[in-house]
């Protein structure tokens, strides 16, 4: 049986080997003074391209073999009863969910579910034909190759147990269209620990081996400084879950580098969650919250560091009274003390220093920001309402302008990009030069009720979460799994982020986003060789927490497996091990060597 069976036609070269001998070359006739000088010859072609007596010279029967071996070689024959190789293509549900211990009460078995699909995948890699080949796509937010594409079964085999899925709450589509895209028209087999088959193709055969268990999770941590602090203490605010079907009891653990901060005992009805706050003493390094260990430990723990100390300069350059006016400060108090209030890590400074300037004309250090106020004019429009906000804009979050009367000039030529406008009449718009921003605003105050709404506060609170963005230094120290890491600096540099099993090589322009933290533990982020921040991920994520959903099942593919183009098969290996042999006979036949025979020429009788 023969994989490649044109390769038959190789076999050609028999024949041609055979007429190289019959038809020799005709040689060109010379004349010489005497023949004596030639008679070293073993023996000599007629002259002519005729057919001659075949010589059965050792180098024929070489060459002849080597020819044989050559074209059999080419037709990629297989042993008898060898099975065709396959190609396995798996998809393994890289969800946490996945990793869940020890099941509760009722639920079939106690590993976990990727313990079981492993058990299950390493069986099928052990059973493949020999020549096989496997590819493993592992599910996320950004689908990937774990192992292959097209890894030998030896391979994929020792390199299962690199696979961890960690991966919060995410579309399983991505992955399968991946594999069915490397298995062509064969079967793709799913592992996930939820049964839904109808999902996907028929071609997609789905194992599910998921149980429902019961779980307390931390769906939420947050380290931030305390509202009311003024000496910058910090505060953790969790989140606690009871994503089970009965009244559970537990307690959270919050834990420093001296020792325990505090304890709460929980008591949670199903489906109950709790929200709690714990304010921590001046200069608390990292601290740990813990709830009792339960069946998935990864929503368990929660790494909480420092929170980044990047303090705002504020300043003003408005006219006697005007600051108390809009609320910035207090009659008497402390120079713009209410703003400062609103604003934590924050500090009065002067305009060239300033990294938030409020006035009536542009001012400060290359890089401040500031916020203009124009001018009222002689001509004003008085609006009430119909209010159009570039709602996708950070600095208009959550600002509404009910029940705001604004008066503006309709004079005013605002440069920059409306923000802010009331028909053609534009009301505030963002005029970027490098790093600078300015905010230019047209409202006559002495008419106008914004500086007293609810939404002026709001206003600059934004305005000033925009600016500390930009300061150097990374926006937050603690995420939560799949949230990118924003690092910002001003020059290009080489940075290096280590974290759990892994290390990334990364160049920016400036500031740096990072992507794809997709495993909880701490990372540390290098600049040119010196670390200059760590963070910790934690899980974070309660539909991924929530193992009430979770199921068994199986529905095989409808389609089997692909045919795989085995490589070389031990006969083909031998075949091509003889040929290389028949070659080196064929020159060790050939090669020169003393003239062992003199054969006297034929002499021709006097007619």
């Amino acid at each position: 049986m023969f994989l490649n069976p044109l390769g038959l036609l190789a076999l050609f070269g028999v024949p041609a080997v055979v007429a190289l001998h019959l038809f020799r070359r005709r040689f060109q006739r010379r004349r010489v003074s005497a023949l004596f000088l030639w008679e070293a010859r073993s023996t000599t072609s007629l002259s002519g391209r005729r057919r001659e007596r075949l010589l059965r010279s050792p180098s024929f029967w070489s060459e002849l073999l080597l020819a044989l071996l050559l074209g059999l070689a080419f037709a990629g024959p297989r042993a008898c009863g060898t099975l065709e190789a396959r190609h396995l293509v798996v998809v393994l549900d890289g969800s946490a969910s996945m990793a869940a211990g020890a099941g509760t009460e009722g639920t079939e078995g106690t590993a976990s579910p990727i313990e079981e699909a492993l058990a299950e995948l390493r069986t099928r890699i052990d059973e493949l034909p020999s020549g096989s080949r496997v590819t493993v796509v592992e599910s996320g937010v950004l689908p990937r190759i774990a192992i292959g594409p097209a890894a030998f079964p030896a391979e994929a085999g020792a390199r299962l147990t690199e696979l961890r899925p960690s991966a919060g709450r995410h579309d399983l589509g991505p992955a399968v269209a991946l594999a069915l895209e490397v298995a062509g028209e064969g079967a793709v087999t799913l592992y996930t620990d939820r049964f839904t088959p109808e999902a996907f193709p028929e071609s997609v055969g789905v194992v599910a081996l998921g149980s429902p268990r019961e779980n307390l999770a931390i769906v939420r941590a947050l380290r931030s400084l305390a509202e009311e602090s003024t000496q910058g203490d910090e505060e953790v605010l969790l989140t606690i879950a009871n994503l089970s079907g009965r009244r559970r009891t537990t307690y959270v653990l919050l834990s420093g580098e001296a020792g325990p901060l505090a304890r709460e005992e929980l008591v949670l009805d199903p489906g109950e969650r709790v929200h709690l706050r714990f304010e921590l003493p001046p200069e608390t390094a990292e601290v740990v919250a813990r709830l009792e260990a339960d069946a998935f430990p990864l929503d368990d723990e929660v790494l909480l560091l420092p929170t980044p100390r990047r303090e705002l300069a504020l300043a003003a350059q408005l006219a006697e009274g005007e600051a108390v006016f809009l609320g910035l400060e207090r009659a008497g108090g402390e120079p713009l003390g209410r703003w400062r209030r609103l604003v934590p890590r924050s500090r009065s400074a002067t305009a060239e220093e300033a990294h938030l300037l409020v006035a009536h004309e542009e001012g400060g250090g290359p890089e401040t920001w500031c916020l203009l106020l124009q001018a009222p004019g002689t001509e004003r429009a008085d609006l009430f309402g119909g209010f159009l906000l570039e709602r996708r804009h950070p600095l208009l979050e959550g600002v509404e302008l009910d029940g705001v009367v604004w008066s503006a000039s309709t004079e005013a030529r605002l440069p920059g990009l409306p923000l802010l406008s009331a028909g053609e009449l534009p009301l505030l718009t963002e005029e970027r030069r490098g790093a600078r921003r300015l905010f230019h605003l047209n409202v006559d105050w002495s008419r106008s009720s914004l500086q007293t709404s609810a939404d002026w506060p709001i206003l600059l609170d934004n305005l000033a979460r925009l600016r500390r963005d930009e300061l150097d230094g990374p926006r937050s120290t603690n995420l939560a799994l799949g949230e990118t890491l924003h690092f910002q600096a001003r020059e290009p540099a080489t940075y290096r982020l280590s974290g759990p099993g892994k290390t990334r090589e990364l160049r920016a322009q400036g500031a740096l986003a990072v992507e794809g933290l997709d495993e909880v533990g701490r990372y540390r982020l290098e600049r040119e060789g010196v670390q200059v921040t760590e963070i910790a991920v934690h899980f974070g994520d309660d539909a991924e927490s929530d193992l009430r959903g979770a199921s068994r099942g199986e529905r095989p593919s409808a389609v089997e497996l692909a045919e795989e183009e085995s490589g070389s098969s031990w006969v083909v290996l031998l075949l091509g091990t003889l040929a290389l042999a028949a070659l080196l006979l064929d020159w060790w036949f050939l090669r020169a060597r003393p003239a062992r025979d003199w054969i006297p020429l034929p002499t021709r009788k006097a007619s």
